[in-house]
């Protein structure tokens, strides 16, 4: 990380990482409880396949490790992909849990259709 250029897409790329693992808590609804958990459920799987990309590189390279500021590159990048994946996961779940409370809750008539407060019956004629 020698120009300016480098350094700043290595910050876009570390503030992009956190932006992706940004979420609620599902209880208190705090975004601070929602991104920690985000990054702790996330990270295992973040550091198993940057450690397994890496040893791909160096296998390539001539068994030589990849500089520490391309390491960090390829954790934030696999974490964006991670980050992205367990929002939308997160977003499906709390979609599946508000249609499961839309299905308790019984429809009549009047409020399936509001405008319509009829109290006389139909008849065919």
């Amino acid at each position: 990380m020698e120009t300016l250029r480098e350094k700043l897409t290595f910050i876009l790329t570390a503030l992009a990482y956190l932006l992706f693992h940004l979420g609620m808590a599902p209880g208190s609804g705090s975004i601070l409880t929602g991104t920690i958990m985000a990054l702790l459920h996330t990270l295992p799987y973040e550091i198993g396949f940057t450690y397994i990309v890496v040893v791909f590189i160096r296998r390539t390279s001539g068994n030589r490790w990849p500089p520490w500021d391309r390491v960090a590159r390829i954790f934030f990048t696999i974490g964006i992909i991670a980050g992205l994946m367990y929002n939308l996961y997160g977003i499906g779940a709390r979609e599946q849990r508000r249609l499961k409370q839309l299905k308790k809750t019984p429809t009549t008539l009047s409020s399936f259709r509001q405008d319509d407060n009829r109290k006389v019956p139909l008849y065919w004629a």
